[in-house]
């Protein structure tokens, strides 16, 4: 092989490999795509709570929303068109148009700096303030607006109209308040129409930097996904195997946990860890989110070590996790290892009753390999999987028995004693038909394939390079020698005539190619003048080839 376009070729492939790798793992994502799942979702379910806690949601990733951007989501059983104007603020609005019913969601067109454009008739309407405007003054459209005196009998009034004026003046859409927070958009929902009355809280630290996320469809009450963190007994049942092909009497997985109200009075003194590491980690996030103590009662933590079990004897500690409940959709888990840093933002979109979207956004430390990261993404992956495969086939139970002899199930109780969405008076709204396509999940032994897949082209490239400089080497030496050797004999060399000395060369030539192919050939009777040098020229190559 030529070396010269070798080192072409390698450091092209190299360079393609890793854009390849890059592209794939730099932000690693598996999705669930739609699926008709309308049944599954309008099984019985039991007798729960509202479906739709008063609190903040996620509604988009900050890079998923570009200036000029209209998207359309289905979100606790109402259509909400959001967007972000020209002057770089998201805005949600109701999605249907007053005028004609359009959905402003689908075709709608940024106007205006701060307005969405009606695809239908161009009727703009301000993302602030929700009116219908004219101009860049966002001066207000002065609209009528009539409606059916009976629209199920569709009879006319005393006048005869099927029609009936009732307003004159300025319209308005409904509004939503939206927040935007490292990286992440926020909306906030209630039934009444109240302000927030807490915030947001910023879950991402400066040195961890997002590398993936899973997204899942599941049919169940939006309280039992955070009552799920609470169920320390489930863990060992649900969460022991380390894969699909250990068992788990060679290698599997032990867990300890806390769960408290971040409002409780010990809360510090019952949620104190044993290794001092881990409690100068824990006080860094206390300090975080524990700073303003208005906003401890609706949050709940939660501290959970993992340990490694091998052949059930051996137990080593491998993760420290702490865990924070803000709200009702929201939780951020923080993970500490000795390899490496990570955090767990877990998001619920309630799209209707018993329907949700569930998102699970890693962040790593920035040193992490790429590879690495969307392995643990994974692998948080199966053990969500494991969850979902029980939400999707249970009821909710308002009538709850406790073990409340056992360490376990207090934990429980305490929780929904505290659940927010308890707490606070919900709503809920009329079901709609909505479908999801279900996506082909990226499993995660597929990632295990293209690791040992890359593994290999590695090692066939260092192979061949190695290869390649050992021949390059190998000549050379022959080169130093051959020309060893005609040094020794220049002086014969120099008494031969031009003639003999263009058969000598040829000689040389041919016994070097036949000596490759394992043969010898036969004295030319014609060449006595030059039967010595060819002599140590066969002995030469016979002993340097």
């Amino acid at each position: 092989m030529d070396w010269a376009r070798l080192e072409i070729i390698v450091p092209a492939i190299l360079i393609i490999l890793y854009i390849l790798y890059y592209r794939k793992f730099r932000f690693y994502l598996i999705a669930e795509k739609a699926q008709p799942n309308i049944i599954r979702h309008k099984l019985a379910r039991g007798t729960p709570p509202p479906s739709y806690p008063n609190g903040w949601y996620r509604l988009c990733r900050s890079a998923e929303l570009k200036i000029g951007q209209v998207e359309e989501i289905k979100f606790a059983g109402r259509h909400i068109a959001y967007y972000r104007g020209t002057d770089k603020v998201v805005y949600a609005v109701a999605a249907y148009c007053p005028h004609m019913g359009a959905n402003l969601g689908i075709g709608g067109q940024v106007k205006f700096n701060s307005c969405i454009e009606c695809p239908f008739h161009g009727w703009a309407f301000d993302g602030k303030s929700g009116l219908c405007v004219n101009s860049e003054k966002l001066d207000p459209k002065i609209v009528s607006t009539y409606c059916y005196n009976n629209i199920e009998n569709m009879d006319p009034n005393k006048k005869g109209e099927y029609l009936q004026k009732v307003q004159e003046g300025e319209i308005k859409i409904k509004t939503y308040l939206v927040k935007e927070l490292r990286g992440m958009v926020y909306i906030w929902l209630h039934c009444l129409e109240a302000k927030p009355w807490y915030e947001p809280v910023s879950e991402q630290s400066d040195h961890l930097q997002l590398r993936g996320e899973s997204v899942n469809y599941v049919n169940c009450h939006i309280q039992e996904i955070p009552e799920n963190g609470a169920d320390a007994r489930h863990f060992d049942y649900i969460h022991s195997s380390v894969n699909d092909y250990i068992p788990t009497w060679i290698v599997s997985f032990k867990w300890t946990m806390k769960s408290l109200p971040a409002n409780d009075p010990d809360f510090y003194k019952k949620m104190e860890h044993s290794k001092e590491k881990v409690r100068k980690y824990q006080k860094n996030l206390f300090d975080q989110y524990l700073s303003n103590k208005d906003l401890r009662q609706y949050m709940n933590v939660l501290c959970l070590d993992a340990y490694l079990v091998i052949f059930n004897k051996w137990k080593f500690n491998v993760i420290w996790a702490t865990g924070f409940q803000m709200g009702p959709a929201t939780v951020a888990l923080y993970v500490l290892s000795d390899v490496f840093e990570a955090l767990y933002k877990q998001a619920i979109q309630p799209v209707e009753r018993f329907n949700l979207k569930v998102f699970h956004t890693l962040y790593t430390t920035r040193l992490l390999p790429y590879w690495a990261s969307a392995y643990i993404l994974g692998g948080e992956l199966r053990q969500v999987i494991a969850d979902v495969s029980l939400w999707n086939n249970k009821i909710f139970t308002d009538k709850v028995s406790y073990n409340l002899k056992g360490d376990a199930d207090p934990l429980l109780l305490r929780w929904r004693q505290w659940d927010p969405g308890i707490l606070r008076k919900v709503q809920m709204l009329q079901n709609g038909e909505y479908e999801f396509n279900k996506l082909k999940m990226l499993q995660q032994e597929q990632l295990f394939i293209v690791l040992i897949v890359l593994v290999i082209i590695a090692f066939i490239i260092a192979h061949l390079i190695t290869k390649c400089q050992g021949k390059e080497k190998e000549q050379q030496a022959k080169d130093r020698l051959k020309k060893k050797f005609i040094k020794n004999n220049i002086e014969t060399l120099n008494d031969m005539n031009e003639e003999e000395a263009l058969l000598l060369q040829e000689t040389f030539k041919n016994t070097l190619e036949n000596s490759k192919q394992g043969k010898i050939a036969k004295y030319d009777p014609r060449m006595q003048k030059i039967q010595e040098i060819r002599q140590k020229t066969v002995k030469f190559i016979l002993t340097h080839e």
